[in-house]
């Protein structure tokens, strides 16, 4: 008697272990656990969850970190520490700096590369760039720094964190009644237009309400002395301080097509142009739209036609858009949603409460509940050393009288008091 050997798994190696590397992992894990082998290349051992960054200055937030290796493990897959530099098509081979790799489908999920533009600016690139935008804090704080601009560069720039610095920076100084004059420039038509009309028209309602001067349309440029130039005919500003955004670029690997800015073309699927076998998602290809959820939407769009083409049980649609954003204000945050087609923004919404869920800056399907977890794993642990209260309450009509119940307060990491956790016995949750 004979028996037919088990299929051969496919090797998928994903190069990136960010958003949309690690949505891709747990996607594919998912939808074909059995047709596919999973590793993932990351020059990073951690995932920092970089939109929070904008808030760290104000402590109203801070980055969060998520160890990527312990995440492949738990959903298995095999994660590797290294780095991506090329591509051989034809012999089917990654080149890295640790070695040479084969693979049925390769996956790019690097990311972008951020780019200073502006000399005289703070460049705000992420949480590396706390301390510098603190100081400029504290100058507000102290009277000497009374009026900021913030500037969009030209290029490939995804807006989102300079208006939320804005309007965190407006709060910060309306706190302290401290008289700043802050404005905002860039080459868009409106602020946030990009998530149509009814995210325009309430972004621009929100910042005249906080007195942030916008002068939309403009190319930007700085001259040595820290004047902005917004051209064509536009007027000069001299403020005290500039706050910028980076320019995107995309990642250097050889081997691979790429654009005038490194930038990866894809087709509606996430396959890689002219590149047999090789596939990317997020930031590092040509989709205009440089966001975390986003690139977890690409991801997953990838996943679906890679596990379709291993034989899994899986309907693989073209990529379909749905941009999502939660805006932070330095008061109640603002939740944005809005379907993207032929490159227009369609159906948008604007709502003062969360309009996903998890409600988390990155709205990635299978990535932020994974990382929730981690995050309720992580405040369990802590929760151990907590403080245990017995108290007597009140007892609801239809108790028994007398019954008693246990507060459970546990400590929290990064909350400076204990929280209420739950009541027992009785198992009547919070």
């Amino acid at each position: 008697m004979s028996f037919d050997p088990a299929p051969k798994r496919r090797q998928v190696l994903i190069a990136g272990g960010g958003v949309a590397g690690l949505e891709l992992m747990l996607a594919l894990r998912e939808l074909a656990r059995d047709q596919v082998e999973v590793t993932v290349l990351s020059a990073d051992e951690e995932l920092v969850y970089r939109p929070l960054s904008v808030a760290e200055p104000f402590e109203l937030g801070a980055v969060r970190r998520y160890s990527a290796a312990a995440l492949c493990e738990q959903h298995g897959a095999t994660f590797a520490l290294g780095r991506l530099r090329s591509v051989d098509v034809d012999r089917r081979l990654a080149v890295t700096d640790v070695g040479d790799q084969r693979y049925d489908e390769l996956v790019v999920a690097l990311g972008a590369d951020r780019l200073s533009v502006f000399p005289e600016a703070l460049t705000f690139i992420d949480q590396r760039s706390t301390p510098g935008y603190r100081e400029l804090l504290d100058h507000v704080a102290d009277g000497s720094v009374r009026s900021i601009a913030f500037l969009v560069p030209p290029g490939v720039v995804w807006p989102f964190p300079l208006y939320e610095l804005a309007l965190m920076t407006s709060a910060f100084a309306a706190d302290r009644d401290r008289a700043v004059k802050l404005s905002l420039a860039t080459p868009a038509s409106a602020p946030l237009a990009l998530f149509g009309e009814r995210a325009r028209d309430a972004m621009n309602d929100l910042l005249t309400e906080r007195g942030i001067e916008v002068h939309a349309g403009y190319d930007v440029r700085t001259t040595g002395e820290g004047r902005v130039l917004l051209e064509p005919n536009g007027p000069s500003l001299q403020p005290d301080r500039l706050v910028a955004l980076p320019r995107l670029a995309g990642p250097r690997v050889g081997g691979l097509p790429h654009d005038a800015d490194r930038f990866i073309p894809v087709d509606d699927r996430g396959r890689v142009e002219g590149a047999d076998g090789v596939w990317a998602a997020g930031d590092c290809t040509t989709f205009p739209i440089k966001q975390g959820g986003i690139a977890a939407q690409q991801a997953d769009t990838v996943a679906a036609a890679i596990a379709a083409q291993a034989g899994a049980d899986v309907e693989a649609l073209p990529f379909r858009p749905v941009m999502r954003g939660m805006l932070l204000t330095g008061r109640a945050p603002t939740w944005l949603r809005a379907s993207i087609a032929d490159g227009r923004a369609a159906d948008s919404v604007t709502a003062g409460n969360a309009l996903w869920w998890p409600p988390s800056k990155i709205a990635g399907k299978r990535l932020a509940p994974a990382l929730g977890a981690a995050d309720a794993e992580t405040a369990a642990e802590h929760a151990e050393g907590g403080l245990s209260v017995e108290v007597e309450l009140q007892a609801r009509p239809a108790e028994a009288p007398g019954l008693k119940r246990r507060a459970i307060l546990a400590h929290v990491r990064g909350e400076p008091k204990p929280r209420l956790l739950d009541f027992e016995p009785g198992g009547h949750g919070l």
